[in-house]
């Protein structure tokens, strides 16, 4: 008989036997004795398989038997569910490090629009960020009244353009928040 069967078998012939102990025992302080002592005991067997857990434990093997099913199809099916487990695991991750992305940027003058990240399959390091945002209006119309552009002098085909200030704050802020380096992250300024 498969071990969750055994298990709900134990449990259920122990409450017939606490039952016929508690019509059994005397009144008074001893009943209340004995009910103490047969609820302890329930409670200890029905934890018993979570204080194996660390150990030898295996859940395959624990519900083997519900479905019926020979062991490979539960290997089958628990393989499944560990892959369906990862993908929600990912899928969480990453909405949570496009909130904090969406908070670090909103507080410092930019709306994020969309997000897409790589990281480790153990979710310990991020290694990619590529980034839509776009300035907020309020933070447009904080520029000063006069701005002068610095002229740029084209002096063959060895100049680089200079980067555009607002894609180096954004990769400043990013970088220094998840400790990446500048080139392991794309950004796309939309034009409101």
């Amino acid at each position: 008989m498969p071990a969750f069967f055994t298990y709900i078998t134990n449990i259920t012939y122990y409450l017939l036997f606490a039952a016929v102990v508690g019509m059994l025992a005397p009144t008074g302080k001893y009943k209340k004795f004995v009910t103490l002592v047969t609820g302890f005991v329930l409670v200890v067997m029905v934890l018993a398989p979570v204080s194996r857990m660390g150990r030898d434990f295996n859940v395959a093997d624990f519900f083997a038997g519900v479905a019926g099913l020979p062991s490979f199809q539960v290997d089958l099916l628990y393989g499944e569910y560990t892959t369906l487990h990862d993908r929600q695991l990912a899928a969480a991750f990453e909405q949570q490090l496009f909130f904090q992305l969406e908070v670090l940027l909103l507080r410092n003058g930019f709306t994020l629009h969309e997000a897409a990240f790589s990281h480790r399959s153990d979710f310990s390091r991020i290694t990619f960020v590529r980034v839509e945002v776009s300035q907020n209006e309020a933070e447009v119309r904080r520029v000063p009244f006069i701005r002068i552009e610095p002229v740029q002098i084209n002096r063959g085909p060895a100049a680089t353009p200079e980067p555009d200030p607002l894609v180096t704050e954004i990769k400043n802020l990013i970088a220094n928040f998840y400790n990446l380096e500048h080139r392991h992250i794309y950004v796309n300024i939309r034009k409101v």
